[in-house]
Order: C-alpha cells, then sequence, then structure tokens
C-alpha cells in the first residue's frame, strides 16, 4: 500500500513532479511493482489527481472514503475487510525504494523472534551532520536486539561527548504489518510524543507495542523538499548514464607482483613488511594441500597467524565468507595483518571476499554487484597454484549468494601483493589445467570481440590469447615453460577484462554454475563449445584444443532441468548486463532473448 496525498506542507503537490519522464508516484509505485514480492500493490489516495495518474497507466488505486491524520490510518481504512496478512507501507515520496531493502523487511517477521513483532521498518546509517541535524530527517535509536527505542527529528543520540564514537541511524519511511497491529494503530487516539514530533510509529512505542528495524544500505533520496528533487533528478540521470562501459575509469591494478620459480619462498620476508603489532595473518589454503605437509611447512606461521583450509568442490558462496569473517571476528579482537590466498580461482576470490567483508558490515551478499564497497579492505595477497583464472589480478571476486551468482566487482577487490611462482602448479589434474586454461583462452576471445575494447584490453588479450594457442596447439614445449607461460597467459587476461568485460560465454555459465553448481572453469567450456553463432574462429579453436588434449565435455546437463529451474538460469545469465553489453552492443536485448538462452541451454 503507498499512501498518497496530494496537499503535502512541506512541498504541495510533489507526488505529481516529473523525475525523469514520470511522475515522483509513479516511480514508487513501479519500483514496487518490479521487485515482486507483492501478490498486490495499490496507491490509496484522497486526491483525484493521483488516482487517475496511477489507473491511466495501468495501476491499482483506491480512493480514501475519510479524512486521515497519517498515511497508516489511510491504509488501515483500505485493508480493512482485505483477505490479507501481510501490509507493507511504501511512502509515495520513495521513488527509488529496491527489492533488497523490501525483502529485508518482511523477513523479519520470519525471524526466530517474529512471535513478538507488530511491525518492522528499515533504517540506514548516516554520516552527514547537515542530515543528523535536519529536522525532515528522522533518526531512529535501537536496542540491542533492532528493536526500536525511540525515533526523533532531532539528533539521537546526542553526542555530549565529541570524541564518542557514534553512529546514527535514518528511519526509512517503509513499513510492514501484520494486518491486525495497522487496524489496531488506526483505532488507537494520537498521543503527546507523536503530536509533538509528528512521526506516526512513535503511536506504537507509546502503546507499548513493538517496531523490529532491518538495516539496509539503501540511501535514494525522499522527496520531501524542491531540493530534494532535485537531487533525485541528478541521481536518475546518473542511473541512466551508462556506467560500467567507461573507457576513462581510473581502475587500481595490482600495486605488487613477483614472478618466477620459487619465489613463494619470499612470502615471509613480503609479509614482514605488512605485520601489525599483534594483528594476525590469516591464511586461506585450498584443502587440497592439508594433507601435504612438504607444501604446508613452507608457510611459516608466527606468533597468532591462522591458517583456514577451505573447500573448493563448490564455488564460493556469500555464506562461506560470512562464516570465515564471524569465526575471525569472534577470536580476535583487532582486524588481522593481512588475509593470504593460496589455490585456485575459487579461493583466491574467497580471499578477496572475506578481506573486503572484514572491514564493511553486513554479508557479502549485500555487495554482489558492481562499485557497492565503500571501505578500503584488509591487506591482501594471491598465491595462485593453478593458472588460467586471472583471479590474481581482477577486480571481482565471484560469488553464489542466496539470490544470484555475481561479483564483488569494486576498486578495493584486487590483491595488494600477488606471488606467481609456477612451480606451485605441479601437479594439477589434465583436465583440471585444461578447464582453467581455456577459461583465459575464454576471457580473451570476449575481450578482443567485444563492444568494450581499447589498446589497453587489446594489448593485454592479444598476449594472453597468443600464449594459450602456443600452449594448447603448439608441439615439443617443456611441462616448466608451458606451466611459466600460462602463469602468464592468466596474468594478460586477466587484465585484458580491467578496462573491458567478458561476454556470452561467461553470463551463461554464471546460469549453470547458479542452479546447477557447475564449476566455473568447465562451465565455460560446456557453454564455449555451442557458441559458435557469436565466436566462430575462437569456438573452432577451442574444439582443436579439445581434441589435441583429448578432453571429452560432460554433456546433457540441462536436460532435465525443470522449468523454474531453467526459468532461474535465464534470469541469472540476463542479469549480468555488463557481459551481455560487451558481447552484443547496445541493443543485446533484441538477441539476448528469453528464448535464445533456452535454445543454447538446452543444447547442453
Amino acid at each position: 500500500m503507498i499512501p498518497a496525498r496530494y496537499g503535502a506542507s512541506r512541498f504541495p503537490g510533489k507526488l505529481m513532479q516529473d523525475l525523469g519522464g514520470k511522475t515522483v508516484i509513479r516511480r514508487t509505485y513501479d519500483a514496487a511493482v518490479d521487485t515482486g514480492l507483492f501478490q498486490d500493490v495499490f496507491v490509496v489516495t484522497d486526491s483525484d489527481v493521483i488516482f487517475e495518474e496511477i489507473t491511466k497507466h495501468g495501476g491499482k488505486a483506491i480512493m480514501s472514503q475519510k479524512e486521515h491524520e497519517c498515511g497508516s490510518d489511510r491504509i488501515a481504512e483500505a485493508v480493512e475487510h482485505m483477505d490479507v496478512d501481510i501490509v507493507v507501507n511504501v511512502q509515495g515520496d520513495e521513488p527509488f525504494t529496491t527489492k533488497d531493502g523490501l525483502k529485508k523487511v518482511l523477513d523479519v517477521f520470519y525471524q526466530e523472534d517474529a512471535d513478538k513483532i507488530d511491525l518492522a521498518s528499515l533504517m540506514t546509517e548516516i554520516n552527514d551532520w547537515k542530515e543528523i541535524s535536519d529536522p525532515n530527517c528522522v533518526k531512529v535509536i535501537v536496542d540491542k536486539d533492532n528493536f526500536a527505542l525511540y525515533f526523533s527529528r532531532s539528533p539521537i543520540p546526542y553526542p555530549r561527548d565529541k570524541n564518542t564514537a557514534v553512529k546514527y541511524f535514518k528511519h526509512k519511511g517503509i513499513y510492514a504489518f501484520r494486518k491486525q497491529a495497522i487496524l489496531d494503530f488506526y483505532r488507537l487516539p494520537m498521543r503527546k510524543l507523536e503530536a509533538a514530533e509528528k512521526i506516526e510509529c512513535i503511536r506504537y512505542l507509546e502503546y507499548g507495542h513493538n517496531i523490529k528495524m532491518a538495516v539496509t544500505k539503501d540511501q535514494g533520496v525522499e522527496i520531501d523538499t524542491p531540493e530534494d528533487l532535485a537531487r533525485a533528478k541528478r541521481l536518475i540521470e546518473k542511473s541512466e548514464q551508462p556506467a560500467v562501459n567507461n573507457g576513462y575509469r581510473n581502475f587500481p591494478m595490482v600495486p605488487k607482483v613477483v614472478f618466477g620459480k620459487g619465489s613463494f619462498d619470499q612470502l615471509e620476508q613480503i609479509l614482514s613488511q605488512e605485520r601489525k603489532d599483534r594483528a594476525p595473518f590469516v591464511f586461506i589454503v585450498d584443502d587440497v594441500f592439508e594433507n601435504q605437509p612438504s607444501f604446508i611447512d613452507r608457510i611459516t606461521l608466527k606468533f597468532n597467524d591462522k591458517l583456514i583450509f577451505a573447500s573448493t568442490i563448490e564455488e564460493p558462496k556469500t555464506s562461506q565468507v560470512d562464516e570465515i569473517v564471524k569465526k575471525i571476528r569472534s577470536e580476535y579482537k583487532q582486524l588481522p595483518s593481512g588475509i593470504i590466498g593460496i589455490g585456485g580461482g575459487s579461493i583466491l576470490d574467497l580471499a578477496k571476499a572475506v578481506s573486503i567483508m572484514l572491514t564493511n558490515s553486513g554479508s557479502a551478499s549485500e555487495y554482489q554487484g558492481w562499485d557497492l564497497v565503500k571501505k578500503k579492505a584488509v591487506y591482501h595477497v594471491g598465491i595462485p597454484t593453478i593458472s588460467g583464472t586471472g583471479a590474481e589480478v581482477s577486480r571481482t571476486c565471484v560469488l553464489t549468494g542466496p539470490e544470484r551468482k555475481l561479483g564483488i566487482n569494486s576498486d578495493y577487490t584486487p590483491f595488494d601483493q600477488v606471488i606467481l611462482d609456477p612451480d606451485l602448479c605441479i601437479g594439477v589434474p589434465k583436465n583440471q589445467w585444461f578447464y582453467t586454461g581455456m577459461d583465459c583462452f575464454i576471457h580473451c576471445v570476449e575481450s578482443l570481440q567485444g563492444t568494450f575494447l581499447n589498446a589497453f584490453s587489446q594489448s593485454y588479450g592479444e598476449k594472453a590469447y597468443d600464449l594459450c594457442v602456443e600452449i594448447f596447439l603448439g608441439d615439443g614445449m617443456p611441462e616448466h615453460e608451458a606451466r611459466a607461460k600460462l602463469m602468464m597467459a592468466s596474468w594478460h587476461g586477466g587484465m585484458s577484462i580491467a578496462y573491458s568485460q567478458v561476454g556470452v560465454a561467461h553470463a551463461l555459465s554464471y546460469g549453470l554454475g547458479y542452479v546447477l553448481g557447475t564449476k566455473h572453469g568447465i562451465g565455460n567450456c560446456i557453454v564455449f563449445n555451442h557458441l559458435e553463432e557469436f565466436y566462430p574462429e575462437g569456438v573452432k579453436l577451442f574444439k582443436q584444443m579439445m581434441d589435441k588434449h583429448s578432453i571429452d565435455l560432460p554433456t546433457g546437463i540441462c536436460s532435465q532441468l525443470t522449468d523454474a529451474q531453467m526459468e532461474t538460469m535465464i534470469d541469472t545469465a540476463l542479469g549480468l548486463e555488463p557481459l551481455w553489453e560487451n558481447a552484443l552492443g547496445d541493443n543485446w536485448r533484441e538477441i539476448a532473448t528469453r528464448e535464445k538462452l533456452r535454445e543454447l541451454y538446452l543444447k547442453m
């Protein structure tokens, strides 16, 4: 339910103001519908103008029959005779409402203390003192379990001691009620605190009801003043500009790298320069090495350093990251001196994600996407023991979360130090060597044929491509030389997509990984084998490489999918918009249709 009053006191008619080609109220309504979380969405209004604005564009609206003091009263009248369990109040002046925020509010009703909760709401941390002291910005303070203690237009808590570290949270105008709770609210008279602050949820607190707050990182803009509207317009304009395909992005690179046979033995010396007093180094190591003392003994542990063996049977998950971070935080009172990842692409991605989440609050799943990380990661080192993934240089760490498989792509993701020792790749099984090597080859094909291509990407991509052809189609190359060259191909392949992107194969492979758990290297190979339409020359060479090395790929892996699994797989792949744009250009949606993706997956 979206309560919408035309005559707002601070900014009359604000809901009918133009915001990037749509009125504010339409943007809010469409945002709520687009989340897909609700069985129905209504605007509840006392205004013929707003009613007509929603209905003439195909939306649903309800006219209030009575005068009301607040939006919750307006909603209560509308739902009184509806058969519903949970009613969500989204303020009409919140056009930037997101699915993540609304889902967090709804999830409160499925937690252990749900029986104590009358309603749930959202809050987001704020740091700007101008906003903290602004009476238009409602602040909230909570107890240890995130139940609201009080809401106010004043700064709460008041920082009497200026040196005290205080967190401030802004109340977001989104509520989720049990139906009975909102009807009770409607029947309860307003009391003095609510009347003084003009904050309707204070009524609940005054009558002893419990409000559970969920934390969101969504900032957005509430349209309370003409200045807010101007700020919202700037946000809309910014969001409509291409953010990923920017040839002038100031991307960070790995600042320090050492390459060469035996360079792994420099690790102790390198780390000694970064060690902080009583702060440990945490080593995240592929558990394939757990029973190889000859390798583990080369890792020098000092003081309270910690060794964590991690499984790579499955792709790294956001829950796995959260669990490791929780374990580290519970064991140590201070941040580690650094995180060192030793293993293949999965371990390197895991190490990058853990280093980020040690300094950023919440779950790793909240940072899946582009440029969502706001705080610098803990110092982190990558030491690959298999070549081809490009994870050692990439600004992405790929994770499977509860809703999607997507990378944390940020300026804080790349390693601070990388150690490239080709001897660490000795003994890698043949199939694994091939799959990860092909990951590098596919990186290059997709980068070199992409619309984002530039001279920077091209120079690295061409070198990596040539190395892959030499390694996988050449004759008589000594093993030690092949290891060293593939390690360099992996590095160059990763660099080629720093200013570019991957493409169709990676997008489809993410779908396989999310639904079927298919590991990234083999997933790319399974997909690429069917992409002659998009990469004819690359696929031709790939098939020659498979023949030369007697590689048989799994077949029929998508033949038994349910309709729901297929739809999820397609949703996952299509969600990677920058990859499709790089591969197919601005009109990629006309080519990469759901029917096209279904056809490709069924070939696999």
